[in-house]
């Protein structure tokens, strides 16, 4: 602690004194009511950001000591590496499973509560305007979809694609893939906008299918293929890499032309930038099939491992059903108290 104020006390002359005050206070709150995660920010695997990260995110749960028993247990989990070499998790990864964490398992009538929309128009100076939509998630990433399906179509931008769409008579057909390993609960998770409810979204022409990512002889995956592996990568696999991989390019680990086959055993998500390296061959990975792991082979004979976030990785639907378990047999434990 002595040397944690000490850090602080640095932090006065470079900072405010309210980031100060909030650095401060989330340690305290670590140290006085997380003493599982407690271990981590000791080891400084949380370093001051990622402090304040869980501080902020943490203000939507009330001080019920069993929502804050059953964080602190699943945030030590969380940054616990359970191989070598694993990559720490990025301040991305941390706000994310601590909102996903919350939305699923504590406050999960959040999500059912539907936001009503509300639109800005703002008439700037400069003789343009801003407007600004605010509506549930599953609304916007519908709305999204077809912006994405009308550009690719039209080869425009995304303003001049949404404003066809409002202004021109034109009509776009789009999928959009959910997963989820609950089919009791309306909450499934899109990998380009997180965890999402059904509930919130228009229910025209839609539908449940089971993916049938199975092998395909040409070069291009099929839909399933693509929708699997998104739903198993959630974002691009270089580690710390959080672009959503609805945005990123499936790479062949072993190449085509070299007898790779066109198959999720074998196909990785990577955004552009990241597959330009290792088409390069500035790097090369491995690519564990059954769990979906990566092993980056770096030149230097070092390497590091990348686990998948999504909801179709192995560890992390397993880890699902174990909360979920775990919360269960806690809410039977409140209850017999209080019987």
């Amino acid at each position: 602690a002595r040397s944690f104020f000490s850090i602080a006390s640095i932090l006065a002359l470079s900072a405010g004194s309210r980031l100060v005050t909030v650095v401060i206070l989330a340690y305290l709150l670590m140290r006085d009511r997380f003493p599982h995660t407690n271990h981590q920010t000791l080891s400084w695997i949380l370093d001051l950001n990622k402090l304040r990260i869980i501080d902020r995110e943490l203000k939507r749960l009330d001080n019920s000591p069993e929502h804050l028993e059953t964080i602190d247990a699943a945030l030590a989990d969380f940054l616990t590496p359970t191989t070598p070499n694993q990559t720490v998790p990025t301040d991305a990864d941390l706000r994310r499973f601590i909102r996903t964490f919350i939305d699923c398992h504590l406050r999960p009538e959040d999500k059912e509560q539907q936001p009503q929309p509300r639109l800005r128009i703002n008439y700037n100076p400069d003789n343009t305007t801003t407007f600004t939509l605010t509506c549930d998630s599953a609304t916007a990433t519908i709305i999204a979809r077809h912006i994405d399906a009308y550009t690719n179509q039209a080869a425009t931008t995304a303003a001049q694609g949404l404003i066809d769409l409002i202004l021109e008579d034109t009509h776009t057909s789009v999928a959009i893939n959910t997963f989820t390993t609950n089919p009791d609960t309306n909450l499934v998770f899109h990998p380009g906008a997180g965890w999402i409810n059904l509930n919130h979204a228009p229910a025209d022409n839609t539908f449940i299918r089971r993916l049938k990512a199975d092998e395909v002889d040409s070069y291009t995956p099929n839909t399933d293929i693509r929708a699997y592996t998104q739903g198993r990568d959630a974002t691009c696999r270089w580690p710390g890499c959080t672009v959503p991989a609805t945005r990123c390019q499936l790479d062949h680990r072993i190449e085509y032309h070299l007898g790779g086959p066109t198959s999720p055993d074998n196909l990785v998500n990577l955004c552009q930038h990241h597959h330009n390296i290792k088409t390069d061959r500035r790097i090369h990975y491995i690519l564990d099939p059954i769990t979906g792991t990566i092993a980056w082979l770096h030149h230097d004979g070092t390497y590091q491992l990348d686990h998948p976030t999504g909801p179709l990785a192995t560890h992390h639907t397993h880890w699902n059903h174990t909360w979920a378990q775990y919360l269960t047999h806690q809410q039977q434990r409140t209850k017999r108290r209080e019987g």
